[in-house]
């Protein structure tokens, strides 16, 4: 019998905090609850994830970004599950289980993920769409350097707000209207409406990239490291050069 999880979720060390409460069914895949992750915390799926629990022993649940590229198995624990085809019932059955969410290996983006409430389905009855219930606070954009960075552009639109600053510096180039504070509710259960075209999408992305490279194996380019630190964003612009298909990000909120 299915089940309807409220899950709490958390970027950790940040304060204020910022979180989210979401409500999904339990037969949704890892692979899906990333996607649902990316578009609530406006993330651009462009780095690698993975989701734990434990500290990295065998016996301890790890699944994350699949693999790619030929050879991409040999890089990851032979424990490592596809989260294509791993579904949060396995792992997510009652109330104050938890796991943690890394999005992003450089920046190292830590969310804490915690079932407050487990809601039990009537048999036969459909799987509800998934839909934010509430939050607080924007997510730090993209490539800031992590919650450093994070912190510091927070210090730097003080004071261009306090009037004792009048530009940002460079490396906060166009993030002058970032509003810390903004939380679009509406918009992000927009965005989820898609849910299932952006898993698609990304879906056949990836199985046409995969084909063309079994077809005709390329020479890796400059930035494309094919060890346990490869980027996907070397693999996006690599596809992108040799497809017409355009990789597919989460729908952005309009702001």
């Amino acid at each position: 019998m299915a089940n309807l999880l409220h899950l709490k979720i958390a970027l950790r060390y940040l304060k204020p905090p910022i979180w989210r409460r979401v409500e999904v069914p339990d037969t949704l895949t890892f692979w899906e609850l990333h996607f649902v992750l990316q578009i609530l915390f406006d993330w651009e799926n462009s780095h690698l994830f993975e989701f734990r629990q434990g500290r990295g022993f065998i016996n301890d649940f790890l699944t994350g970004s699949p693999p790619v590229l030929p050879g991409d198995e040999d890089n990851m624990p032979e424990w490592q599950l596809d989260p294509r085809e791993t579904t949060l019932d396995e792992i997510l059955t009652k109330p104050k289980d938890k796991l943690t969410y890394v999005y992003d290996f450089g920046d190292y983006w830590e969310h804490d993920i915690v079932v407050e409430k487990v809601i039990p389905l009537a048999a036969g009855h459909p799987a509800s769409a998934v839909r934010c219930l509430t939050g607080k606070r924007a997510a730090p954009p993209e490539d800031i350097g992590g919650f450093p960075g994070y912190e510091q552009l927070l210090e730097v639109l003080a004071e261009k707000a306090a009037g004792t600053r009048k530009r940002l510096p460079s490396e906060y180039a166009g993030l002058g209207k970032f509003d810390p504070e903004e939380f679009a509710l509406a918009e992000y259960n927009l965005d989820l409406r898609h849910l299932r075209e952006i898993v698609a999408q990304e879906n056949t992305m990836l199985a046409e990239y995969q084909r063309r490279v079994v077809a005709k194996p390329a020479a890796p380019g400059p930035g494309i490291n094919l060890g346990p630190g490869f980027d996907i964003n070397a693999m996006l612009k690599a596809m992108t050069a040799t497809s017409n298909l355009q990789p597919p990000n989460p729908p952005k909120p309009k702001k």
